[in-house]
């Protein structure tokens, strides 16, 4: 059972409204679809991977939620605009579009070449733009609607991701901003998620396991809570941002990273040096340190 997977809910408070998240099939991804179809959703899992959007889709129908996957080439001029579309006639609304797809791969300054940068701006944020655009025309038709973007805390810090994906991230929060903006007169309210140090479900094994304690120790002592994210922090986010106590809050960039970016670097190597001991860690752990709390993290952390 992934994180995330629960019974739904007795309110079903999204009973009825019709949802839609790009890169959907696994992930944030899918911890944020499953969230919806718990609360009774009818949830599009909007995905190029059709072996997982596949699995997905079986799965969520198989629990008694609703949900269909779209197989969607986020890459392909104007398939973001038909995505909208084709679920607008298949359920003649459109409610909420979290904007999650990413692409691209880790590449450094040198590295970065125009067919990675044009895959990597192109998913993350020319189709969420177009996405968003059609979707704002859809939902202005059903008494407005909610769009969450799902940046990264690589928007506002550097990190080891691709330059691509920096600049894409950073691009999303004055996207959301511009949205928020001009959709509001249509009863569109549009924010943004930054996660920082998210854990994905199918690696939360190893990242408790004995041979990573060390830096599981060294990550879990750099977030003032104590503890990393889980992917169902991500999804528990978007539905509050998604919800009617939420009716009030558009435009905004919402950090989802238990506190880690709040701190001020060299206190808190300063902090780790005098407290090392008491961890049974060394002074050449340091390196760890710097990872985390620079958000570079190993792959299998999102960030």
């Amino acid at each position: 059972m992934q994180e995330g997977k629960r019974s739904r809910g007795t309110d079903d408070r999204f009973s009825g409204k019709v949802v839609a998240v790009t890169g959907g099939a696994v992930g944030i991804g899918w911890s944020i679809a499953r969230a919806f179809a718990d609360e009774g959703a009818f949830v599009f899992i909007c995905d190029v991977n059709e072996v997982e959007g596949k699995r997905t889709e079986a799965e969520f129908c198989r629990d008694r939620l609703h949900a269909k996957y779209l197989c969607v080439d986020l890459m392909e001029k104007g398939a973001p605009q038909t995505m909208i579309r084709r679920i607008f006639e298949s359920q003649a609304r459109l409610d909420i579009l979290i904007n999650n797809a990413r692409a691209g791969r880790r590449t450094n300054l040198f590295d970065e070449a125009e067919d990675t940068w044009e895959e990597a701006i192109t998913v993350m944020l020319r189709a969420a733009f177009f996405a968003s655009q059609e979707a704002i025309h859809v939902m202005a038709q059903n008494d407005g609607g909610t769009i969450v973007n799902i940046s990264s805390i690589a928007a506002v810090e550097t990190c080891h991701e691709s330059p691509a994906y920096h600049i894409a991230k950073a691009g999303l929060l004055q996207m959301t901003r511009y949205l928020a903006a001009h959709s509001g007169i249509y009863g569109v309210r549009v924010n943004a998620l930054l996660p920082g140090f998210i854990v994905k479900d199918k690696d939360r094994a190893y990242y408790h396991s004995d041979d990573n304690q060390r830096y599981r120790m060294i990550a879990e002592f750099c977030h003032p809570l104590g503890q990393v994210g889980r992917c169902s922090d991500v999804a528990n986010a978007v539905l509050f941002l998604c919800s009617p106590e939420a009716s009030f809050i558009s435009g905004q960039c919402l950090m989802v990273d238990g506190g880690l970016s709040i701190q001020e670097q060299s206190g808190l190597v300063f902090r780790f040096d005098r407290e090392r001991h008491s961890l049974g860690l060394s002074f050449f752990d340091i390196q760890s340190l710097f990872q985390v709390i620079s958000v570079n993290t190993v792959p299998i952390f999102h960030l």
